[in-house]
């Protein structure tokens, strides 16, 4: 009797369930022949362009991504991306410019930040990562990198944006544009000429209640005061001076006051 299409396939089907058929099956790709055989399968343009097609279809998507699932495969992967080799070849892999390329346009997607927002405000991924900062290793790490020349111009280049952000405000009222000068004298020539000043006096600002209850203190300096600024939505107790004035002002003699001041 002739049997169908459907027949024979089922037929197939059961035979290959066999655990015979399965240990025997797993023999013969365990070969070396047969792994070369593969390897020189998979390299052919027909092959990739086929699995490349394949691989973008519904079906195949979730069948990995069940088969990612499994406590096995988690275990295996774990497995594999522990050995010498593995970790060669990703650095390897990691540092080809098409890659870097790649990636660096990927973590400029508000996707890619929203994802990582996400994942690092995790209670775990926060514990973790503190205990990861807290070891010998990470800090001789952050030491080693912190001097060399490509982290202190990135750090400069942050905390120059940061600084022109904050003398730009509070410069605006006077200047009506983004252009930083002083409140006293109207020096605009350079922003290295300005800086952040404190209208009632640095220490005495300690007894204000609303900066207080921001949590000012007069120990901030720097880059902490100006992060501080920007936190809390530039509080109106500051102002821009350029270094003269500001250095005058706070003169003991000169009672708070530049001399700019007593002379109109």
């Amino acid at each position: 009797m002739t049997q169908t299409d459907e027949e024979r396939k089922a037929k197939q089907r059961e035979r290959e369930s066999t655990p015979e058929y399965k240990a025997k099956r797993k023999e013969h790709k365990s070969t070396p022949e047969y792994k070369a055989k593969q390897k020189k399968r998979r390299a052919t343009p027909e092959y990739k362009a086929r699995e490349k097609e394949r691989a973008v279809t519904p079906k195949y998507r979730a069948k990995q991504k069940k088969r990612r699932a499994t406590p096995e495969h988690k275990a295996y992967q774990k497995k594999h991306k522990s050995t010498p080799e593995y970790k060669a070849n990703q650095k390897k892999y990691n540092l080809r410019p098409e890659i870097k390329a790649r990636e660096k346009e990927r973590i400029k997607t508000p996707e890619y930040k929203a994802n990582k927002k996400k994942y690092n405000s995790k209670p775990e991924n926060k514990a973790r990562q503190r205990r990861r900062q807290s070891t010998p290793k990470y800090k001789a790490t952050k030491k080693k990198y912190s001097l060399t020349p490509i982290s202190k111009a990135k750090d400069k280049e942050r905390v120059d944006k940061i600084r022109l952000k904050v003398l730009q405000y509070y410069s605006k009222q006077l200047s009506k544009s983004d252009i930083p000068c002083c409140w006293c004298c109207g020096e605009n020539f350079h922003i290295d000429f300005l800086a952040v000043d404190h209208i009632t006096g640095r220490k005495e600002m300690d007894s204000e209640p609303e900066l207080v209850e921001l949590g000012y203190s007069s120990s901030m300096v720097g880059t902490k005061l100006l992060r501080w600024i920007i936190k809390n939505n530039f509080p109106e107790y500051f102002k821009i001076l350029c270094h003269n004035c500001n250095f005058a002002k706070g003169y003991a003699g000169n009672k708070n006051k530049c001399p700019h001041e007593k002379s109109q």
